[in-house]
Order: C-alpha cells, then structure tokens, then sequence
C-alpha cells in the first residue's frame, strides 16, 4: 500500500497549478492566480471578446483555452444583496443562453467576506467552455471575476478555480 501511495503521490502534487499572489485595483484587491496565466495581449482580447472594454485584469495561458478576468461593476449593493445578485445574473444568462448548464451556486462568507458564485457550461463555436463566475464587495460595489477554460480542461482547472475564489481577499 505505501508503494501504491508514493507511486501515485507525484501525479496528485503535479497536478495542482502553481499559484502566486496577485493584487489588483490599488492593492484592494488580492488573489491567488495561476503563474501560468499571463496578461492577455491586446490582439487575444480583441480577437476573443471583440470591442467590449477592457477589464482591470485580464490573465490567460498562452492559447487563450484558460482565462481569469476581474472588473468592477458601476452596480452599488449590499451584502444581504448578492443571493438576489447571484440569481438575478444567472437569470439574464440563461435568457441570453439557452445553451447554459447551470452546475453549481451559492453565496458565501470567504476570508470574511461574502462571495456569491456559480458554476456553469456554455457553448462555444467549437466546444463547450466551463465558466465559473464569483463576486463580492469593494467600495460598496460589485466585482464580478470569471475563470473559464475549455470543456476538456475543466478537470485539470476546477480545483485550482477553487482555490482562487477561496484565496480572494478584499480591503
């Protein structure tokens, strides 16, 4: 049994992503995000994301299948709003895409914050894409952060996106 366990221990260590710090909107912000995502070049967000703005970060792998993104909303809200948030956002998707695989949702208290996320599949052009939405408060506004990647790499990836939402941590 212990050969088993060293034999299988290299495979469980490696497959967790590398994690650093990153901090963001003047230090008010901080999590931990894979070093293998770097900042997306200007050309991968227009050719992914068209002219929408972007975003106070925009990290990704180099073929662009993985990609962690933060911005804050102009949407001013409460603590005790963002179940109603969380809901509301989940509806207007699913209106928007029919196509929506709603996985998993819930709001909770995170480093003494509440995080509201959910987890969901969509289709691409191509392929499935798993999303994973999480947000919380800064300022008394909603930061809403997206962590997806490609259908296929949804296993290698979830448990790392989980890591991230749970590292975040806001002054």
């Amino acid at each position: 049994m212990k050969f088993l366990i060293l034999l299988l221990f290299p495979v469980f260590s490696f497959s967790q992503a590398k994690l650093d710090t990153v901090s963001f909107l003047s230090g008010k912000v901080k999590i931990l995000a894979p070093k293998a995502l770097k900042p997306m070049s200007d050309e991968m967000w227009t050719l992914k994301y068209q002219n929408r703005p972007r975003p106070v970060l925009v990290l990704s792998d180099n073929d662009g299948e993985v990609n962690l993104i933060a911005d804050m909303t102009q949407q001013p809200a409460r603590e005790n709003q963002l179940v109603s948030f969380k809901d509301f956002q989940i509806q207007q998707l699913k209106s928007r895409r029919p196509d929506l695989q709603l996985l998993s949702d819930s709001v909770q208290t995170i480093n003494g914050k509440k995080v509201g996320y959910f987890k969901f599949l969509t289709q691409a052009i191509d392929q499935k894409v798993f999303n994973y939405y999480f947000f919380t408060l800064v300022d008394g506004k909603i930061l809403l952060l997206t962590f997806n990647c490609i259908e296929k790499l949804q296993k290698k990836w979830e448990s790392t996106a989980d890591q991230i939402v749970a590292s975040l941590r806001t002054n």
